[in-house]
Protein backbone atom coordinates (compact mmCIF):
# COMPACT_ATOMS: atom_id res chain seq x y z
CA UNK A 1 0.00 0.00 0.00
CA UNK A 2 2.81 2.42 0.93
CA UNK A 3 4.51 1.85 -2.41
CA UNK A 4 1.39 2.97 -4.27
CA UNK A 5 1.38 6.25 -2.32
CA UNK A 6 5.03 7.24 -2.83
CA UNK A 7 4.71 8.76 -6.32
CA UNK A 8 1.43 10.66 -5.71
CA UNK A 9 2.76 12.09 -2.43
CA UNK A 10 6.05 13.09 -4.06
CA UNK A 11 4.12 14.71 -6.89
CA UNK A 12 2.07 16.77 -4.47
CA UNK A 13 5.11 17.86 -2.46
CA UNK A 14 7.22 18.74 -5.50
CA UNK A 15 4.36 20.33 -7.42
CA UNK A 16 4.93 18.14 -10.48
CA UNK A 17 1.99 17.71 -12.82
CA UNK A 18 0.97 15.64 -15.81
CA UNK A 19 1.88 17.27 -19.13
CA UNK A 20 -1.33 15.96 -20.62
CA UNK A 21 -3.98 17.04 -18.11
CA UNK A 22 -2.29 18.91 -15.26
CA UNK A 23 -3.08 16.43 -12.49
CA UNK A 24 -0.25 15.49 -10.06
CA UNK A 25 2.30 13.24 -11.82
CA UNK A 26 6.04 13.21 -12.42
CA UNK A 27 5.58 13.36 -16.22
CA UNK A 28 2.33 11.73 -17.36
CA UNK A 29 -0.56 10.28 -15.41
CA UNK A 30 -1.69 6.77 -16.25
CA UNK A 31 -4.73 7.97 -18.23
CA UNK A 32 -2.70 10.35 -20.42
CA UNK A 33 0.05 7.78 -20.79
CA UNK A 34 -2.48 5.38 -22.27
CA UNK A 35 -4.05 8.11 -24.42
CA UNK A 36 -0.68 9.03 -25.92
CA UNK A 37 0.34 5.49 -26.89
CA UNK A 38 2.04 5.43 -30.32
CA UNK A 39 -0.19 5.13 -33.40
CA UNK A 40 2.45 4.95 -36.16
CA UNK A 41 1.61 5.50 -39.81
CA UNK A 42 2.90 7.10 -43.00
CA UNK A 43 1.43 10.61 -42.93
CA UNK A 44 2.15 13.00 -45.81
CA UNK A 45 1.89 16.75 -45.32
CA UNK A 46 -0.56 18.31 -47.76
CA UNK A 47 0.69 19.78 -50.00
CA UNK A 48 3.80 17.63 -49.97
CA UNK A 49 7.16 19.34 -50.67
CA UNK A 50 8.66 18.20 -53.96
CA UNK A 51 11.83 17.10 -52.17
CA UNK A 52 9.84 14.32 -50.47
CA UNK A 53 8.03 13.13 -53.58
CA UNK A 54 10.54 12.33 -56.32
CA UNK A 55 11.57 9.61 -55.50
CA UNK A 56 9.45 9.31 -52.36
CA UNK A 57 10.98 9.80 -48.93
CA UNK A 58 8.36 8.22 -46.68
CA UNK A 59 7.26 10.45 -43.76
CA UNK A 60 6.37 8.26 -40.78
CA UNK A 61 5.04 9.64 -37.52
CA UNK A 62 4.38 8.00 -34.19
CA UNK A 63 1.07 9.81 -33.88
CA UNK A 64 -0.95 12.88 -34.82
CA UNK A 65 0.07 16.14 -33.17
CA UNK A 66 -3.26 16.81 -31.47
CA UNK A 67 -4.93 16.49 -28.07
CA UNK A 68 -2.71 14.82 -25.44
CA UNK A 69 0.26 14.26 -27.77
CA UNK A 70 0.24 17.93 -28.76
CA UNK A 71 0.28 19.01 -25.11
CA UNK A 72 3.11 16.57 -24.39
CA UNK A 73 5.17 17.93 -27.29
CA UNK A 74 4.64 21.52 -26.11
CA UNK A 75 5.65 20.63 -22.55
CA UNK A 76 8.77 18.85 -23.82
CA UNK A 77 9.80 21.44 -26.40
CA UNK A 78 8.71 24.76 -24.93
CA UNK A 79 8.43 24.16 -21.18
CA UNK A 80 11.59 22.14 -20.54
CA UNK A 81 9.96 18.89 -19.39
CA UNK A 82 12.83 16.73 -20.60
CA UNK A 83 11.47 13.74 -18.64
CA UNK A 84 9.15 13.33 -21.64
CA UNK A 85 12.03 12.53 -24.02
CA UNK A 86 11.62 8.81 -23.34
CA UNK A 87 7.88 8.96 -24.04
CA UNK A 88 8.36 10.74 -27.36
CA UNK A 89 11.28 8.48 -28.28
CA UNK A 90 8.81 5.57 -28.30
CA UNK A 91 6.85 7.47 -30.97
CA UNK A 92 9.94 8.06 -33.09
CA UNK A 93 11.02 4.43 -32.72
CA UNK A 94 7.54 3.27 -33.77
CA UNK A 95 7.75 5.57 -36.80
CA UNK A 96 11.13 4.08 -37.77
CA UNK A 97 9.71 0.57 -37.52
CA UNK A 98 6.84 1.63 -39.80
CA UNK A 99 9.38 2.38 -42.54
CA UNK A 100 10.34 -1.34 -42.42
CA UNK A 101 13.52 -1.09 -44.49
CA UNK A 102 15.05 -4.33 -43.18
CA UNK A 103 18.51 -2.79 -43.57
CA UNK A 104 21.04 -1.23 -41.16
CA UNK A 105 19.97 2.33 -40.39
CA UNK A 106 21.48 5.67 -39.44
CA UNK A 107 19.19 8.16 -37.69
CA UNK A 108 20.12 11.69 -38.72
CA UNK A 109 18.50 14.36 -36.51
CA UNK A 110 17.62 17.70 -38.06
CA UNK A 111 20.04 20.29 -36.70
CA UNK A 112 19.11 22.60 -33.84
CA UNK A 113 19.95 26.27 -34.28
CA UNK A 114 22.26 27.96 -31.79
CA UNK A 115 19.31 30.18 -30.81
CA UNK A 116 17.12 27.20 -29.92
CA UNK A 117 19.94 25.40 -28.13
CA UNK A 118 20.53 28.44 -25.92
CA UNK A 119 16.83 28.89 -25.21
CA UNK A 120 16.19 25.22 -24.36
CA UNK A 121 19.54 24.33 -22.84
CA UNK A 122 19.92 21.21 -24.99
CA UNK A 123 19.76 19.82 -28.51
CA UNK A 124 16.36 18.23 -28.02
CA UNK A 125 16.06 16.52 -31.41
CA UNK A 126 19.50 14.95 -31.05
CA UNK A 127 18.49 13.70 -27.59
CA UNK A 128 15.26 12.36 -29.09
CA UNK A 129 17.09 10.48 -31.85
CA UNK A 130 19.52 8.92 -29.37
CA UNK A 131 16.71 7.82 -27.06
CA UNK A 132 14.78 6.34 -30.01
CA UNK A 133 17.90 4.43 -31.05
CA UNK A 134 18.04 2.92 -27.56
CA UNK A 135 14.50 1.58 -27.92
CA UNK A 136 15.24 0.22 -31.39
CA UNK A 137 18.47 -1.49 -30.35
CA UNK A 138 16.60 -3.28 -27.57
CA UNK A 139 14.24 -4.59 -30.27
CA UNK A 140 17.16 -5.95 -32.29
CA UNK A 141 17.34 -3.22 -34.94
CA UNK A 142 20.80 -2.47 -36.35
CA UNK A 143 20.81 1.31 -35.98
CA UNK A 144 23.16 4.15 -35.09
CA UNK A 145 22.70 7.89 -34.68
CA UNK A 146 24.61 10.24 -36.96
CA UNK A 147 24.42 13.96 -36.13
CA UNK A 148 25.61 14.82 -39.62
CA UNK A 149 23.62 17.99 -40.35
CA UNK A 150 24.45 21.55 -39.32
CA UNK A 151 23.29 25.05 -40.14
CA UNK A 152 25.32 26.94 -42.75
CA UNK A 153 23.51 30.24 -42.13
CA UNK A 154 21.20 31.95 -39.66
CA UNK A 155 17.45 31.50 -40.22
CA UNK A 156 14.36 33.13 -38.78
CA UNK A 157 12.22 31.45 -36.13
CA UNK A 158 9.75 29.21 -37.99
CA UNK A 159 6.89 29.88 -35.55
CA UNK A 160 4.04 31.71 -37.23
CA UNK A 161 5.37 31.23 -40.77
CA UNK A 162 3.24 29.62 -43.48
CA UNK A 163 4.37 26.80 -45.75
CA UNK A 164 5.88 29.02 -48.46
CA UNK A 165 7.63 31.28 -45.94
CA UNK A 166 9.03 28.27 -44.06
CA UNK A 167 10.41 26.77 -47.26
CA UNK A 168 12.03 30.08 -48.25
CA UNK A 169 13.44 30.57 -44.75
CA UNK A 170 15.16 27.16 -44.80
CA UNK A 171 16.20 26.97 -48.47
CA UNK A 172 19.88 26.05 -48.54
CA UNK A 173 20.20 26.44 -44.76
CA UNK A 174 21.62 22.98 -43.95
CA UNK A 175 24.95 21.37 -44.76
CA UNK A 176 26.36 17.88 -44.20
CA UNK A 177 29.34 17.71 -41.85
CA UNK A 178 32.24 15.83 -43.48
CA UNK A 179 32.81 12.29 -42.28
CA UNK A 180 29.64 12.10 -40.19
CA UNK A 181 27.56 9.75 -42.38
CA UNK A 182 28.35 6.06 -41.80
CA UNK A 183 28.69 3.95 -44.93
CA UNK A 184 26.45 0.99 -45.71
CA UNK A 185 23.37 2.26 -43.87
CA UNK A 186 20.04 3.62 -45.00
CA UNK A 187 19.43 7.18 -43.81
CA UNK A 188 16.35 8.17 -41.80
CA UNK A 189 15.88 11.85 -40.92
CA UNK A 190 14.54 12.43 -37.39
CA UNK A 191 12.55 15.44 -36.17
CA UNK A 192 10.02 16.07 -33.43
CA UNK A 193 7.03 17.44 -35.38
CA UNK A 194 6.10 17.33 -39.07
CA UNK A 195 4.00 20.35 -40.06
CA UNK A 196 4.55 21.62 -43.61
CA UNK A 197 7.54 19.34 -44.22
CA UNK A 198 9.89 22.29 -44.91
CA UNK A 199 12.50 21.32 -42.32
CA UNK A 200 12.77 17.67 -43.29
CA UNK A 201 12.69 18.60 -46.99
CA UNK A 202 15.74 20.81 -46.48
CA UNK A 203 17.45 17.94 -44.65
CA UNK A 204 16.64 15.64 -47.58
CA UNK A 205 18.11 18.19 -50.01
CA UNK A 206 21.38 18.49 -48.11
CA UNK A 207 21.78 14.74 -47.72
CA UNK A 208 20.76 13.96 -51.31
CA UNK A 209 23.41 16.32 -52.66
CA UNK A 210 26.05 14.09 -51.06
CA UNK A 211 24.55 11.02 -52.74
CA UNK A 212 22.85 9.76 -49.56
CA UNK A 213 19.16 10.36 -50.19
CA UNK A 214 17.16 9.28 -47.11
CA UNK A 215 14.65 6.45 -47.35
CA UNK A 216 12.34 8.07 -44.84
CA UNK A 217 11.58 10.60 -42.15
CA UNK A 218 10.59 9.65 -38.59
CA UNK A 219 8.88 12.14 -36.27
CA UNK A 220 7.02 11.92 -32.98
CA UNK A 221 3.92 13.74 -34.20
CA UNK A 222 2.54 14.99 -37.52
CA UNK A 223 0.28 18.02 -37.68
CA UNK A 224 -1.48 20.26 -40.16
CA UNK A 225 -3.26 19.08 -43.29
CA UNK A 226 -2.34 15.41 -43.50
CA UNK A 227 -3.03 12.84 -46.17
CA UNK A 228 -2.26 9.17 -46.68
CA UNK A 229 -0.72 9.85 -50.09
CA UNK A 230 1.66 12.50 -51.40
CA UNK A 231 0.02 15.47 -53.10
Amino acid sequence: MLGHLIVPVADLVLGACCAGCGTPALALCRTCGEAVAPDPAIRWPSPTPDRLRRPPVLPASGGVNADVLRRVLIAWKEEGVTALTGVLAHHVAAAVLTLDTGRPLALVPVPTSARSRRARGADLVDDLARAARGHLVRLGVDVVTAPALAYRRVTEDQAGLGAAARAANLAGAFRVRPGRLPAGREIVVVDDILTTGSTVAEAVRALSETGRRPVGVAVAGATGRLSETAR
